[in-house]
């Protein structure tokens, strides 16, 4: 396996620590500016600090051997994280949602909200958004380092630049409101950090959405794209014909890194066990370069039949 778990437990090593930096200065943040929107955003780094713990764990574990409680490996755990790491991140827009809206349905039914205080959200937005723009270049170089195999960083890379969009936006938003001393809309500045809060999450939401959408697609078993079954296809029909065999179909699905291939042929001439294994292993080292780490699986069959295009 050519993935190098190094680099990536690297990456999540140092994402850890820096989350947990701004989780506590996200919370401290809050209570000194009596913001919501910098409240919700140290809670977002304390979560990523927990995501981090995980997905190091995760990581360790993608590729080992199967055993009799895991027959096919733990390769689906990092989709299952990446699933409900989105989830989470869905949860966390949502949660800052209702928490805006409250604070502005409190506001104009004419219940007291508290002013904030600018001076402490400068200091944060500053600093925290230059950590979170480190961790995601940090994220996307070990991303394309290991092949761009891991779906683990890709999506910390994610998480990261969304804190850190967060955290500029918010940032320069909350402390544009001062502006607005002297004009009609100053009445409103106390529920200023809300709607900014609201018109963030509008733009935001629909790429962990999208990533959720992704990785659903993953644990239903729907086969790999059109780009990965075909170079499987090739290498399993070319060896195929090279050892006397008769090449029927494949079918290939991804969790992950990984991919798994279930290539359907039969024998023209009399075949060995040992022969088979020695046309998987050869199929395998192959994919390996083609397509990256793939548990290539060989069915013997008359005939395997086309698959139909929609369930019956």
């Amino acid at each position: 396996m050519t993935f190098d778990l190094k680099v990536e437990q690297n990456a999540l090593s140092v994402a850890k620590w820096a989350n947990l930096v701004m989780a506590f200065a996200g919370i401290l943040a809050a209570w000194l500016s009596r913001s919501d929107a910098i409240l919700v955003d140290g809670l977002y780094s304390g979560i990523n600090f927990a995501s981090a713990i995980a997905a190091a764990a995760i990581g360790r574990r993608v590729g080992a051997p199967p055993t009799r409680v895991r027959p096919w490996g733990h390769d689906f755990d990092e989709v299952l994280y990446v699933t409900f790491r989105n989830l989470i991140l869905i949860g966390v827009l949502v949660f800052a949602a209702f928490i805006s809206g409250n604070k502005i349905y409190t506001f104009l039914s004419g219940g007291e909200v508290p002013e904030l205080v600018f001076g402490p959200i400068a200091i944060y937005a500053i600093f925290v958004a230059l950590i979170c723009l480190l961790l995601a270049f940090n994220f996307r170089r070990a991303y394309f380092k290991t092949g761009k195999k891991s779906k683990i960083l890709k999506t910390e890379a994610r998480a990261a630049f969304v804190d850190g969009a967060l955290s500029i936006g918010s940032g320069l938003a909350l402390l544009s409101l001062t502006y607005l001393n002297g004009t009609p809309l100053e009445y409103y500045i106390p529920i200023g950090d809300a709607v900014i809060v609201l018109l963030m999450l509008v733009f935001i939401i629909w790429q962990p959405l999208a990533a959720f959408r992704e990785t659903l697609s993953d644990l239903a078993a729907v086969s790999a794209p059109a780009k990965t079954v075909s170079p499987v296809a090739r290498a399993a029909r070319d060896l195929a014909r090279e050892m006397n065999l008769k090449f029927h179909r494949t079918a290939v699905l991804q969790a992950g890194r990984m991919h798994y291939a279930a290539i359907y042929v039969d024998a023209i001439a009399p075949l060995t066990g040992v022969e088979v294994d020695a046309y998987r292993d050869k199929v395998s080292a192959q994919l390996e370069d083609l397509i990256g780490p793939t548990r290539v699986e060989v069915v013997l069959t008359a005939n395997a039949g086309p698959l139909p295009s929609h369930p019956t």
